[in-house]
């Protein structure tokens, strides 16, 4: 799958299963967008051969990340809260998970090799998916907020307010 993706799916989970967000904090979206989008940060690749040797694409540089996250939530004294430091974590594991189910991931490159995946998301439905992902980001974030405000304005005008 695409960067836009791997980056926006996380985001749209977090915000779509998450009713309280205060453990989110001010960058919290934000900060899980980019966890999403790390492993094609870290060691960009076009092909998936090139996928299947970069280290940023498996579970000792997933449990790596996931180690230091925790230890910052940890140490740093609520500027990141564990919950956030576990979802960064679980977006992390999510891209590794969509590139898998996209035509696969060797899970223990470079100190061994497991690898799991076929392409049941086929590459022509790469672009479609950022695009679904962006219009819902964009009724998530702008159309729904806006409605809600409209609705508590009318509501507040009909009630005599």
């Amino acid at each position: 799958m695409d960067i836009f993706t791997h980056a926006l799916l996380p985001v749209i989970l977090t915000n779509a299963i998450s009713k309280r967000s205060d453990w989110l904090g001010r960058w919290g979206l934000v900060a899980i967008g980019f966890a999403g989008a790390l492993p094609d940060i870290l060691c960009p690749h076009l092909s998936l051969e090139a996928r299947m040797t970069s280290w940023s694409h498996d579970i000792p540089c997933w449990i790596a990340l996931s180690i230091l996250v925790i230890l910052v939530a940890v140490f740093t004294r609520g500027k990141i809260s564990i919950c956030l430091a576990l979802v960064l974590s679980g977006a992390y594991l999510l891209h590794m998970f969509c590139d898998a189910i996209s035509g696969g991931v060797d899970f223990l490159y470079p100190v061994g090799s497991w690898t799991w995946g076929r392409y049941w998301v086929d590459p022509i439905w790469w672009i479609p998916l950022d695009i679904v992902c962006f219009l819902i980001c964009y009724w998530m974030f702008r159309i729904a907020p806006g409605l809600r405000l409209r609705k508590e304005a009318e509501d507040g005008t009909s009630n005599g307010g």
